[in-house]
């Protein structure tokens, strides 16, 4: 056996008592995000690419017609996506587009059932081209219609996120925080009939152990975008700040809601719940 081998294991044992483990875990999880953005970097090689003041756009000739506008919307909203995380970036942001659904499911082996128009994994953006999926007769209405649902600002806080907190979330808040700053900053929420939550709704548990494997993503989505602006009505918009810098700084989900909130997450839960049954006419109205 070669010797690195033994070692590899020996010395992630001293570091992580030297740094202790919510450093060493940050480490960790920071070099196995940076690998994997090398490696979806090395896969686009061969794509275009392009430049602006705080993006860089990997992308291909049949793709050409659209890279100003993914661009602008980029730009656009940039600085109210960071201002609204306190975090700006040190490098530009990574995007890559996509010029059909077949590819993006390659990138990220997805199956034929899998899709979507915006996914952040590990340090890349990955876009879906709006060629394809917005229908539109010209590209002034293509660039009416992105404007309005672009998947820029979601995407963008998840990266921001990230980097802040080096992965030290649960998928469920990084939904709900990804949703309410997309629709301060665009107006966009997603809203489906499969959303209403006259519905049994999915428990804690679900949430934080099985969101991405729910039955049903939109009623998924929804709880956890309410229960991010749950969170901000009833204890203030910087228990939400505050919350996000304890995670930065490595303390677990469970212990950062209780500092905040004084609620172990199965309690913020139900609070919540309640909070859903006292106001469920004005947020089915909002819908």
């Amino acid at each position: 056996m070669p010797r690195w081998v033994v070692l590899v294991p020996i010395l992630i044992v001293l570091g992580a008592a030297w740094l202790g483990w919510p450093r060493s875990r940050a480490v960790l999880y920071s070099l196995r995000r940076e690998r994997g953005k090398a490696q979806t970097l090395a896969r686009v090689a061969g794509y275009q690419r392009r430049e602006s003041q705080h993006f860089t756009l990997w992308y291909t000739d049949a793709d050409s017609a659209v890279v100003d506008l993914v661009l602008e919307m980029a730009e656009r909203v940039y600085e109210p996506v960071t201002a609204a995380m306190g975090y700006e970036p040190a490098d530009r942001v990574p995007l890559i587009l996509y010029g059909s659904r077949e590819e993006l499911r390659q990138a990220f082996g997805w199956g034929g059932g899998q899709s979507a128009v915006g996914v952040y994994w590990r340090g890349t953006i990955a876009l879906l081209s709006p060629e394809v999926w917005i229908a539109a007769d010209s590209l002034e209405e293509l660039r009416s219609a992105y404007c309005r649902l672009h998947p820029l600002a979601h995407e963008l806080t998840h990266y921001l996120l990230d980097y802040l907190t080096a992965g030290n979330y649960p998928l469920w808040f990084s939904e709900g925080l990804a949703q309410r700053i997309e629709y301060q900053v665009t107006g966009y929420r997603w809203l489906e009939p499969q959303s209403t939550l006259r519905q049994p709704l999915y428990g804690y548990d679900d949430l934080y152990r099985r969101f991405d494997r729910l039955s049903n993503p939109a009623l998924a989505y929804r709880q956890s975008y309410l229960m991010v602006d749950f969170l901000v009505e009833e204890f203030g918009a910087e228990s939400l700040t505050r919350l996000v810098g304890h995670l930065g700084r490595g303390m677990d989900f469970a212990r950062a809601l209780q500092t905040e909130t004084g609620l172990e997450p199965e309690a913020f839960y139900e609070e919540w719940w309640h909070w859903v049954q006292r106001h469920l006419d004005r947020l089915e109205a909002a819908s």
